[in-house]
Protein backbone atom coordinates (compact mmCIF):
# COMPACT_ATOMS: atom_id res chain seq x y z
CA UNK A 1 0.00 0.00 0.00
CA UNK A 2 2.06 3.15 -1.08
CA UNK A 3 0.65 6.45 -0.70
CA UNK A 4 2.16 9.51 0.05
CA UNK A 5 1.42 11.41 2.56
CA UNK A 6 2.41 14.16 4.82
CA UNK A 7 3.95 11.75 7.00
CA UNK A 8 4.13 8.12 7.88
CA UNK A 9 0.69 6.07 9.08
CA UNK A 10 1.90 2.83 10.68
CA UNK A 11 -0.09 0.08 8.62
CA UNK A 12 1.38 -2.85 8.27
CA UNK A 13 1.40 -4.83 4.99
CA UNK A 14 3.80 -6.51 2.34
CA UNK A 15 4.04 -2.57 1.28
CA UNK A 16 4.25 -0.13 4.00
CA UNK A 17 2.28 2.95 3.63
CA UNK A 18 5.21 5.67 3.35
CA UNK A 19 6.19 9.41 2.53
CA UNK A 20 8.29 11.81 4.12
CA UNK A 21 8.43 13.48 6.97
CA UNK A 22 6.97 16.88 7.24
CA UNK A 23 9.41 19.35 8.23
CA UNK A 24 6.48 21.10 10.07
CA UNK A 25 5.58 17.95 11.98
CA UNK A 26 8.75 16.20 12.29
CA UNK A 27 8.88 17.32 15.99
CA UNK A 28 6.05 14.51 15.88
CA UNK A 29 7.58 11.79 14.37
CA UNK A 30 9.08 8.65 15.81
CA UNK A 31 12.79 9.14 15.41
CA UNK A 32 12.80 5.92 13.64
CA UNK A 33 10.42 7.50 10.74
CA UNK A 34 12.63 10.66 10.83
CA UNK A 35 15.61 8.34 9.70
CA UNK A 36 13.48 6.25 7.55
CA UNK A 37 12.30 9.59 5.54
CA UNK A 38 16.00 10.54 5.53
CA UNK A 39 16.65 7.17 4.22
CA UNK A 40 14.31 7.17 1.44
CA UNK A 41 15.33 10.96 0.07
CA UNK A 42 19.12 9.80 0.12
CA UNK A 43 17.94 6.32 -1.89
CA UNK A 44 16.00 9.06 -4.35
CA UNK A 45 18.92 10.76 -4.57
CA UNK A 46 21.51 8.15 -5.30
CA UNK A 47 23.42 8.62 -2.50
CA UNK A 48 23.75 4.58 -1.42
CA UNK A 49 25.81 5.07 1.29
CA UNK A 50 23.40 7.22 3.17
CA UNK A 51 20.28 5.57 2.05
CA UNK A 52 22.39 2.49 3.72
CA UNK A 53 23.29 4.44 7.48
CA UNK A 54 19.57 6.02 7.74
CA UNK A 55 17.99 2.82 7.43
CA UNK A 56 20.22 0.83 9.54
CA UNK A 57 19.50 3.99 12.15
CA UNK A 58 15.54 3.14 11.67
CA UNK A 59 16.08 -0.32 11.94
CA UNK A 60 18.32 0.15 15.17
CA UNK A 61 15.45 2.63 16.79
CA UNK A 62 12.16 0.67 16.12
CA UNK A 63 11.15 -1.66 19.56
CA UNK A 64 11.48 -5.37 18.75
CA UNK A 65 8.25 -6.73 17.69
CA UNK A 66 7.00 -3.65 15.55
CA UNK A 67 5.10 -4.24 12.81
CA UNK A 68 7.17 -2.29 10.62
CA UNK A 69 10.59 -3.50 11.23
CA UNK A 70 9.90 -6.04 8.63
CA UNK A 71 10.08 -3.66 6.09
CA UNK A 72 12.47 -1.07 6.97
CA UNK A 73 15.20 -3.80 7.90
CA UNK A 74 14.14 -5.00 4.13
CA UNK A 75 15.13 -1.65 3.11
CA UNK A 76 17.90 -2.12 5.31
CA UNK A 77 19.20 -5.16 3.32
CA UNK A 78 19.07 -4.28 -0.29
CA UNK A 79 20.69 -0.59 0.66
CA UNK A 80 23.65 -2.27 2.41
CA UNK A 81 23.86 -4.59 -1.04
CA UNK A 82 23.57 -1.60 -2.88
CA UNK A 83 26.57 -0.23 -1.12
CA UNK A 84 28.79 -3.02 -1.32
CA UNK A 85 28.32 -4.54 2.14
CA UNK A 86 26.96 -7.43 1.50
CA UNK A 87 27.70 -9.05 5.19
CA UNK A 88 25.72 -6.22 6.31
CA UNK A 89 23.43 -6.97 3.59
CA UNK A 90 22.88 -10.95 4.48
CA UNK A 91 22.66 -10.37 8.69
CA UNK A 92 19.62 -7.65 7.37
CA UNK A 93 18.14 -10.25 5.64
CA UNK A 94 18.40 -12.97 8.07
CA UNK A 95 16.97 -10.50 11.15
CA UNK A 96 13.90 -10.52 8.84
CA UNK A 97 13.90 -14.10 9.14
CA UNK A 98 14.31 -14.67 12.25
CA UNK A 99 12.47 -12.29 13.93
CA UNK A 100 9.40 -13.46 12.94
CA UNK A 101 6.85 -10.76 12.40
CA UNK A 102 6.62 -10.91 8.32
CA UNK A 103 9.80 -13.60 7.73
CA UNK A 104 9.02 -14.19 4.46
CA UNK A 105 9.19 -10.48 2.76
CA UNK A 106 12.68 -11.97 2.47
CA UNK A 107 11.06 -13.55 -0.93
CA UNK A 108 11.07 -10.34 -3.02
CA UNK A 109 14.94 -10.13 -2.56
CA UNK A 110 15.62 -12.25 -5.50
CA UNK A 111 13.12 -10.46 -7.57
CA UNK A 112 15.29 -6.90 -6.29
CA UNK A 113 17.86 -5.51 -8.55
CA UNK A 114 19.59 -3.79 -5.22
CA UNK A 115 20.67 -7.56 -4.44
CA UNK A 116 22.39 -8.42 -8.00
CA UNK A 117 25.92 -8.34 -6.50
CA UNK A 118 25.07 -10.71 -4.05
CA UNK A 119 22.03 -13.06 -5.57
CA UNK A 120 24.39 -15.53 -6.45
CA UNK A 121 26.38 -16.02 -3.22
CA UNK A 122 25.51 -18.75 -1.04
CA UNK A 123 25.17 -16.72 2.35
CA UNK A 124 22.21 -15.12 0.15
CA UNK A 125 20.84 -18.56 -1.37
CA UNK A 126 21.11 -19.58 2.42
CA UNK A 127 18.92 -17.14 3.77
CA UNK A 128 16.43 -17.41 0.80
CA UNK A 129 16.16 -20.96 0.88
CA UNK A 130 15.41 -20.84 4.82
CA UNK A 131 11.84 -20.54 3.39
CA UNK A 132 12.13 -24.41 2.23
CA UNK A 133 11.60 -25.23 6.21
CA UNK A 134 8.92 -23.17 7.40
CA UNK A 135 6.86 -24.37 10.04
CA UNK A 136 3.16 -23.09 10.83
CA UNK A 137 1.61 -22.80 13.71
CA UNK A 138 -2.26 -23.33 13.92
CA UNK A 139 -4.85 -22.23 16.34
CA UNK A 140 -9.04 -23.70 16.25
CA UNK A 141 -10.98 -20.62 16.20
CA UNK A 142 -14.31 -22.06 15.97
CA UNK A 143 -16.42 -25.34 15.00
CA UNK A 144 -13.79 -26.51 11.97
CA UNK A 145 -12.38 -23.20 11.37
CA UNK A 146 -8.80 -22.37 11.91
CA UNK A 147 -6.34 -20.07 12.24
CA UNK A 148 -2.94 -20.68 10.05
CA UNK A 149 0.41 -18.57 11.51
CA UNK A 150 3.72 -17.74 9.41
CA UNK A 151 2.62 -17.47 6.22
CA UNK A 152 2.53 -14.01 6.22
CA UNK A 153 -0.59 -13.25 6.97
CA UNK A 154 -3.46 -14.60 8.37
CA UNK A 155 -4.17 -17.78 6.58
CA UNK A 156 -7.91 -19.14 8.01
CA UNK A 157 -8.87 -22.40 6.86
CA UNK A 158 -12.26 -23.97 6.82
CA UNK A 159 -11.79 -28.08 7.41
CA UNK A 160 -14.71 -30.14 6.27
CA UNK A 161 -15.48 -33.44 4.76
CA UNK A 162 -16.18 -31.50 1.39
CA UNK A 163 -12.75 -30.13 1.61
CA UNK A 164 -11.10 -27.05 2.26
CA UNK A 165 -11.92 -23.34 2.40
CA UNK A 166 -8.75 -21.12 2.83
CA UNK A 167 -8.85 -17.40 3.49
CA UNK A 168 -5.84 -15.76 1.89
CA UNK A 169 -2.71 -17.43 0.98
CA UNK A 170 0.53 -16.05 2.70
CA UNK A 171 3.22 -15.46 0.41
CA UNK A 172 3.83 -17.49 -2.25
CA UNK A 173 6.73 -19.27 -0.48
CA UNK A 174 5.02 -20.77 1.64
CA UNK A 175 2.84 -22.53 -0.30
CA UNK A 176 4.42 -26.35 0.53
CA UNK A 177 3.91 -25.38 4.43
CA UNK A 178 0.50 -24.51 4.10
CA UNK A 179 0.10 -27.80 2.44
CA UNK A 180 1.62 -29.83 5.40
CA UNK A 181 -0.22 -27.64 7.51
CA UNK A 182 -3.66 -28.05 6.00
CA UNK A 183 -2.78 -32.05 6.04
CA UNK A 184 -1.80 -32.11 9.45
CA UNK A 185 -5.02 -30.45 10.63
CA UNK A 186 -7.26 -33.69 8.83
CA UNK A 187 -8.12 -31.08 5.10
CA UNK A 188 -8.56 -32.74 2.04
CA UNK A 189 -8.16 -30.89 -1.58
CA UNK A 190 -8.28 -26.72 -1.29
CA UNK A 191 -11.81 -26.53 -2.82
CA UNK A 192 -12.24 -22.74 -2.53
CA UNK A 193 -10.27 -19.51 -1.40
CA UNK A 194 -11.40 -16.19 -1.36
CA UNK A 195 -8.93 -13.00 -1.07
CA UNK A 196 -8.93 -10.14 0.94
CA UNK A 197 -6.93 -7.57 -1.03
CA UNK A 198 -4.66 -7.64 -3.55
CA UNK A 199 -1.29 -7.91 -1.60
CA UNK A 200 1.13 -10.37 -1.99
CA UNK A 201 1.43 -11.32 1.42
CA UNK A 202 -2.33 -12.30 0.71
CA UNK A 203 -2.58 -13.67 -2.36
CA UNK A 204 1.00 -15.38 -3.16
CA UNK A 205 -0.49 -18.82 -3.77
CA UNK A 206 -3.91 -17.91 -5.43
CA UNK A 207 -2.14 -18.91 -8.88
CA UNK A 208 -1.45 -22.15 -8.12
CA UNK A 209 -4.42 -23.11 -5.84
CA UNK A 210 -6.65 -21.50 -8.55
CA UNK A 211 -5.66 -24.35 -10.95
CA UNK A 212 -7.89 -26.43 -8.75
CA UNK A 213 -9.94 -24.14 -6.42
CA UNK A 214 -13.18 -21.66 -7.06
CA UNK A 215 -11.60 -18.27 -6.28
CA UNK A 216 -13.34 -15.65 -4.89
CA UNK A 217 -12.05 -11.96 -5.45
CA UNK A 218 -13.33 -8.23 -5.47
CA UNK A 219 -12.99 -6.50 -9.22
CA UNK A 220 -10.26 -4.55 -7.47
CA UNK A 221 -7.95 -7.45 -6.92
CA UNK A 222 -8.94 -8.84 -10.33
CA UNK A 223 -8.29 -5.79 -12.02
CA UNK A 224 -4.48 -5.67 -9.48
CA UNK A 225 -3.60 -9.16 -10.29
CA UNK A 226 -4.10 -8.32 -13.89
CA UNK A 227 -0.87 -6.12 -13.67
CA UNK A 228 2.56 -6.22 -12.49
CA UNK A 229 2.77 -6.33 -8.40
CA UNK A 230 4.80 -3.16 -7.28
CA UNK A 231 6.48 -4.01 -3.50
CA UNK A 232 8.79 -0.66 -3.84
CA UNK A 233 10.11 1.63 -6.56
CA UNK A 234 12.20 -1.02 -8.93
CA UNK A 235 11.03 -4.18 -7.42
CA UNK A 236 8.14 -5.71 -9.29
CA UNK A 237 6.56 -9.44 -9.68
CA UNK A 238 4.90 -10.25 -12.95
CA UNK A 239 0.99 -10.18 -13.52
CA UNK A 240 -1.19 -13.38 -12.12
CA UNK A 241 -1.39 -16.36 -13.93
CA UNK A 242 -4.82 -16.41 -15.24
CA UNK A 243 -5.36 -19.77 -12.56
CA UNK A 244 -5.07 -16.90 -10.34
CA UNK A 245 -8.17 -14.48 -11.69
CA UNK A 246 -11.60 -15.14 -9.18
CA UNK A 247 -14.27 -17.13 -10.86
CA UNK A 248 -16.70 -14.60 -9.05
CA UNK A 249 -15.79 -11.30 -8.43
CA UNK A 250 -17.61 -10.02 -5.33
CA UNK A 251 -18.25 -6.30 -5.33
CA UNK A 252 -21.57 -6.55 -3.12
CA UNK A 253 -22.58 -8.77 -0.11
CA UNK A 254 -22.40 -12.38 -1.10
CA UNK A 255 -23.83 -15.58 1.23
CA UNK A 256 -22.46 -18.73 0.08
CA UNK A 257 -22.56 -22.57 1.84
CA UNK A 258 -19.20 -24.49 2.40
CA UNK A 259 -19.14 -27.45 4.28
CA UNK A 260 -22.33 -26.85 5.81
CA UNK A 261 -21.88 -23.35 7.11
CA UNK A 262 -23.17 -19.63 5.43
CA UNK A 263 -20.29 -17.58 4.73
CA UNK A 264 -20.47 -13.75 4.51
CA UNK A 265 -18.29 -11.69 2.14
CA UNK A 266 -18.65 -8.61 2.38
CA UNK A 267 -16.50 -5.48 0.56
CA UNK A 268 -15.11 -3.44 2.75
CA UNK A 269 -12.67 -1.50 0.18
CA UNK A 270 -10.61 1.19 1.99
CA UNK A 271 -7.13 -0.59 2.74
CA UNK A 272 -7.01 -1.32 -1.05
CA UNK A 273 -9.29 -0.99 -3.88
CA UNK A 274 -10.27 -4.66 -3.47
CA UNK A 275 -11.15 -5.76 0.53
CA UNK A 276 -13.11 -8.45 1.44
CA UNK A 277 -14.34 -9.13 4.68
CA UNK A 278 -15.28 -12.73 5.65
CA UNK A 279 -17.44 -13.96 8.23
CA UNK A 280 -18.00 -17.62 9.31
CA UNK A 281 -21.98 -17.46 10.91
CA UNK A 282 -22.09 -20.82 12.55
CA UNK A 283 -18.16 -20.92 13.86
CA UNK A 284 -18.57 -16.89 14.82
CA UNK A 285 -15.25 -16.54 13.34
CA UNK A 286 -14.57 -12.42 11.04
CA UNK A 287 -11.59 -12.11 9.22
CA UNK A 288 -11.38 -8.30 8.01
CA UNK A 289 -7.98 -8.40 5.98
CA UNK A 290 -6.29 -5.58 6.61
CA UNK A 291 -9.13 -3.13 7.22
CA UNK A 292 -8.58 -4.12 10.39
CA UNK A 293 -5.06 -4.02 12.38
CA UNK A 294 -5.36 -4.50 16.23
CA UNK A 295 -2.00 -2.38 16.71
CA UNK A 296 -3.00 1.13 14.85
CA UNK A 297 -4.45 3.16 17.14
CA UNK A 298 -7.32 4.02 14.69
CA UNK A 299 -8.51 2.58 11.71
CA UNK A 300 -7.50 3.46 8.05
CA UNK A 301 -10.91 4.58 6.31
CA UNK A 302 -9.36 4.84 2.74
CA UNK A 303 -9.57 7.94 0.70
CA UNK A 304 -12.36 8.12 -1.13
CA UNK A 305 -15.20 7.74 1.14
CA UNK A 306 -14.21 7.12 4.79
CA UNK A 307 -17.64 7.97 6.39
CA UNK A 308 -19.23 5.11 3.67
CA UNK A 309 -16.24 2.42 4.98
CA UNK A 310 -17.15 3.10 8.48
CA UNK A 311 -20.92 2.43 8.28
CA UNK A 312 -20.75 -0.37 6.49
CA UNK A 313 -18.57 -1.91 8.63
CA UNK A 314 -20.28 -0.85 11.54
CA UNK A 315 -23.61 -2.48 9.83
CA UNK A 316 -21.31 -5.75 9.02
CA UNK A 317 -20.00 -5.79 12.78
CA UNK A 318 -23.80 -5.38 14.39
CA UNK A 319 -24.68 -8.57 12.26
CA UNK A 320 -22.66 -10.79 14.25
CA UNK A 321 -22.81 -12.53 17.21
CA UNK A 322 -21.38 -10.78 20.35
CA UNK A 323 -19.07 -13.42 20.95
CA UNK A 324 -17.56 -13.10 17.39
CA UNK A 325 -13.52 -13.75 17.37
CA UNK A 326 -12.05 -11.04 14.77
CA UNK A 327 -8.85 -11.20 12.68
CA UNK A 328 -6.91 -8.59 10.88
CA UNK A 329 -4.90 -9.79 8.10
CA UNK A 330 -1.45 -9.92 10.82
CA UNK A 331 -1.24 -9.87 14.46
CA UNK A 332 -3.31 -11.98 17.16
CA UNK A 333 -7.45 -12.31 17.43
CA UNK A 334 -9.54 -10.24 19.52
CA UNK A 335 -13.20 -9.04 19.48
CA UNK A 336 -15.80 -7.25 18.06
CA UNK A 337 -15.11 -4.40 21.02
CA UNK A 338 -11.50 -3.78 19.40
CA UNK A 339 -12.75 -2.97 15.65
CA UNK A 340 -15.88 -1.14 17.60
CA UNK A 341 -13.11 1.20 19.51
CA UNK A 342 -10.82 1.80 16.39
CA UNK A 343 -14.11 3.15 14.79
CA UNK A 344 -15.01 5.46 17.74
CA UNK A 345 -11.80 7.20 17.40
CA UNK A 346 -11.59 7.23 14.17
CA UNK A 347 -14.63 8.57 14.15
CA UNK A 348 -13.65 11.15 16.62
CA UNK A 349 -10.04 12.02 15.04
CA UNK A 350 -11.99 12.92 11.81
CA UNK A 351 -14.85 14.73 13.31
CA UNK A 352 -11.81 16.51 15.63
CA UNK A 353 -9.61 17.71 12.26
CA UNK A 354 -13.15 18.24 10.03
CA UNK A 355 -14.07 21.38 12.88
CA UNK A 356 -10.55 22.48 12.92
CA UNK A 357 -11.32 23.00 8.96
CA UNK A 358 -14.14 24.59 9.62
CA UNK A 359 -12.54 27.01 12.13
CA UNK A 360 -9.78 28.01 9.58
CA UNK A 361 -7.22 26.09 11.56
CA UNK A 362 -3.75 25.11 9.27
CA UNK A 363 -2.53 21.43 9.53
CA UNK A 364 -0.06 22.20 12.05
CA UNK A 365 -2.46 24.07 14.38
CA UNK A 366 -4.94 21.14 14.02
CA UNK A 367 -1.87 18.64 14.78
CA UNK A 368 -0.60 21.03 17.57
CA UNK A 369 -4.43 21.37 19.24
CA UNK A 370 -5.17 17.65 18.72
CA UNK A 371 -1.31 16.13 20.02
CA UNK A 372 -2.60 15.11 23.19
CA UNK A 373 -5.66 12.84 21.56
CA UNK A 374 -4.52 11.71 18.09
CA UNK A 375 -1.71 11.33 16.59
CA UNK A 376 0.08 13.91 14.64
CA UNK A 377 0.73 11.71 11.23
CA UNK A 378 -3.13 10.67 11.78
CA UNK A 379 -4.87 14.53 12.28
CA UNK A 380 -2.16 15.49 8.74
CA UNK A 381 -3.60 12.16 6.83
CA UNK A 382 -7.16 13.41 7.01
CA UNK A 383 -6.60 17.21 7.54
CA UNK A 384 -5.15 16.80 3.66
CA UNK A 385 -7.70 14.35 2.79
CA UNK A 386 -10.95 16.75 3.64
CA UNK A 387 -9.16 19.54 1.92
CA UNK A 388 -8.29 18.11 -1.06
CA UNK A 389 -10.22 19.74 -4.03
CA UNK A 390 -13.70 18.66 -4.34
CA UNK A 391 -14.44 17.52 -1.27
Amino acid sequence: MKAQHVVVLVLHCATALTGAASPLLGQDADAWRVSFAAGEEARRSGDVTAYANEMAAAAGLLPAGHSNRPLVQYHAARAAAMAGQADAAVQWLRATWSEDIESLMISFAPLDPAFGPIVASPEFRSVVDLAGDLALTTRRLGGDVHLIVGAGSNVVVKISSDGVLMVDTGYGLALPALRRTVNDLGGGPIRTVIVTHPHEDHMGSVAELGADAEVYAHSGTAAAMAAPYVFMEGVSIPPKASTAMPDTEVDSDLSIDFGGESIRIVPTVAHTRGDLSVYFTESRVAHLGDAFLPSNPMMYPGTVDPDAFLDRLDAFLDSMHPETVVLGGHEDVTGLGAVRAQIRVTRAAMAFVRGSIDEGMSIQETAQVGQNRFPAQWTAFFYQLFTQPGR
